[in-house]
């Protein structure tokens, strides 16, 4: 049974997550010690930017053109409006390479082995329900039900998942959810209009599990942790990072947080870019 990693690399006009998902395979490789393949819809940009990268594969999928546009904080003080092209997590059986697959986002940055009981574990399907955001203040609420009178959240940002008949029925439902957005998301009360990976993985969970508390998934160890868009990342070294943290009701101002031996989330994309190229985040 082989067991490996995949990262997507889908790149808008401000973002190379191509970068990103090097800087977060080097973390997956360093402290799980499993491969990691990219699934890219770009590959000629991974060979003639990052010609030395160690990717075990790099998959392609086709480019499609974005039909959704978010927001993106760099910070409090600064946003830019740009394509939000992720629409291939769905896909995802059909695409990797391994028996056992973990999934991460390429802003996911693993500073632990914590994952690495789940990665020798039968469970067929393992994610994160309970979270944790690095400032304790901020409204979570949208992380806890996907909206306040409906299903249970589940962050599609990393998982564990097998290849078997079960897993296949899941991510078969999960694109069909996908296609029919409208339809779900106003049967479930959804008021975003731009479709999200977590809420059609929370969606497809609750029908799985019989629309009733069932056991289909289990829990990954430890929480999802993660610091907002709203936040800076700084630096990391080794297993610590350094975050500026938004201040609670005091807008543009900041407290230093520090992370040790943490799996962290780091949604501020930008921040994050940029300590990869050598500086700090800020």
């Amino acid at each position: 049974m082989t067991t490996g990693a995949v990262i997507f690399s889908q790149n808008n006009s401000n973002i190379d997550y191509t970068k990103l998902a090097i800087f977060a395979a080097s973390r997956v490789e360093k402290y799980l010690d499993i491969p990691v393949s990219l699934i890219t819809d770009n590959k000629d940009w991974l060979l003639k930017a990052y010609p030395d990268h160690k990717f075990d594969q790099v998959i392609e999928i086709p480019y499609v053109e974005a039909n959704q546009r978010r927001t993106f904080y760099d910070g409090s003080l600064a946003s830019k409006m740009l394509e939000w092209r992720n629409l291939s997590r769905s896909q995802v059986y059909d695409l990797t390479p391994y028996d056992r697959t973990l999934v991460i986002d390429s802003d996911y940055i693993i500073n632990s082995s914590i994952l690495k009981p789940a990665l020798d574990n039968q469970y067929d399907f393992q994610i994160y329900h309970n979270s944790f955001d690095l400032t304790g203040n901020r409204d979570v609420g949208a992380f806890n039900r996907i909206n306040e009178y409906s299903v249970p959240f589940y962050w599609a940002t990393v998982f564990i998942f097998n290849k078997n008949s079960i897993m296949q029925c899941f991510f078969d439902l999960v694109e069909y959810i996908k296609s029919n957005w409208i339809y779900f998301r106003t049967l479930y009360g959804i008021d975003a209009p731009v479709y999200r990976n977590d809420v059609a993985f929370s969606i497809a969970i609750h029908i799985m599990n019989g629309k009733t508390n069932g056991e289909f998934t289990v829990e990954l160890p430890g929480k999802m942790i993660f610091s907002a868009d709203r936040d800076i990342l700084i630096s990391t070294d080794n297993d610590k990072m350094k975050f500026l943290i938004e201040k609670k009701d005091f807008y543009g101002e900041y407290t230093l947080a520090k992370t040790t031996g943490l799996d962290v989330h780091v949604m501020n994309k930008f921040s994050l870019s940029r300590y990869i190229d050598g500086g700090n985040g800020v």
